[in-house]
């Protein structure tokens, strides 16, 4: 059986990957601590009076995504082969925020409503709002025509605010590379896919994502993620997500490992290797948000049965 196609994955759990690079975010030195503890204790009156709008944007959404992606297959050692188009664009929520209304406003100023993934039932439950295409399409030309380029905005209010806040990145008209090749290694060697050891570690490698670059607005870099799915769809192993104190993947990093605890025997899953070139970045009310081209390679794995127990 042919592995599924899989959508754009900006979205899932995340385990270890990667981290940002340093200076991304804020760190204490010595000292500041005690400063701001003193500071905090002096602000706590007029903190009541009217917090800053950015502060509770913040607590709410870790960070937003819009883009278009292109769906590759491989089989085997083959290369692999362009499927589909899609469109999709994802809020990514804080843990423990009411927040569950927000609108996609397309470039033609249609607005779309974003649907509260924390709801769903199975595999598609999830800690965002999605915006996903009505279909796959078969040719770029074919997404472009019911998903223009141009300005996206997101819009939504925030638990306590009086007024919505606006954030808008540009998706402009942008290259799809090849979906990345891949292969799997196993204590050293290479290891088939319908072959895989589920008591050994995997190693998941790819071809170069040569086209990812760092951002220059120090927002957030290209980057790659790697998901394997069960053959109920459930994510059992993810490379991570940016913005939300775990590590994760970017550009430069060359493979992934998967755990043999992530793997039963004789069983099927779906790889997923996703390599995303970030088109725009901004940050707005303390919100990172960004237009993102993304290319994704399907691969089905299958483990090998259990070994038979033998008796001495």
């Amino acid at each position: 059986m042919a592995a599924k196609p899989e959508l754009g994955e900006l979205s899932s759990q995340g385990l270890p990957a990667r981290t940002l690079r340093p200076g991304r975010e804020p760190v204490l030195r010595q000292g500041q601590g005690r400063f701001i503890a003193a500071l905090a204790l002096c602000l706590a009156g007029s903190a009541l009076v009217a917090p800053p709008l950015a502060t509770g944007q913040t607590r709410d959404v870790n960070f937003a995504v819009v883009g278009k992606h292109a769906g590759f297959e491989q089989r085997g050692e083959r290369a692999p082969q362009l499927q589909y188009y899609s469109f999709f664009s994802e809020i990514f929520l804080a843990e423990g925020t009411p927040l569950g209304n927000a609108t996609l406003i397309r470039p033609d100023g249609r607005e779309v409503v974003f649907n509260d993934q924390r709801g769903a039932i199975g595999p598609a439950r999830d800690q965002i709002l999605l915006v996903r295409g009505e279909r796959r399409y078969a040719s770029e030309a074919e997404l472009d025509a019911e998903w223009p380029n141009g300005e996206y905005v997101f819009r939504y209010r925030a638990p306590g605010a009086d007024e919505p806040i606006s954030i808008s990145v540009r998706l402009g008209a942008g290259d799809y590379p090849a979906g990345p090749a891949v292969w799997l290694e196993q204590r050293g060697a290479e290891a088939a896919p319908d072959s895989v050891d589920s008591t050994q570690d995997l190693v998941v490698k790819y071809s170069p994502f040569s086209s990812g670059h760092a951002d220059p607005r120090e927002i957030c870099d290209d980057m790659i993620f790697v998901i394997l799915r069960d053959q109920d769809d459930y994510k059992v192993d993810h490379s991570g997500r940016p913005f939300q104190g775990q590590r994760f993947m970017l550009y430069s990093d060359t493979e992934r490992m998967i755990p043999a605890s992530a793997l039963a025997p004789a069983s099927r899953y779906t790889l997923s290797v996703e390599q995303a070139t970030l088109e725009d970045t901004v940050r707005a009310y303390g919100v990172p948000a960004m237009s993102t081209r993304a290319v994704t390679t399907a691969l089905e794995i299958n483990t090998l049965p259990p070994r038979p127990q033998t008796m001495n």
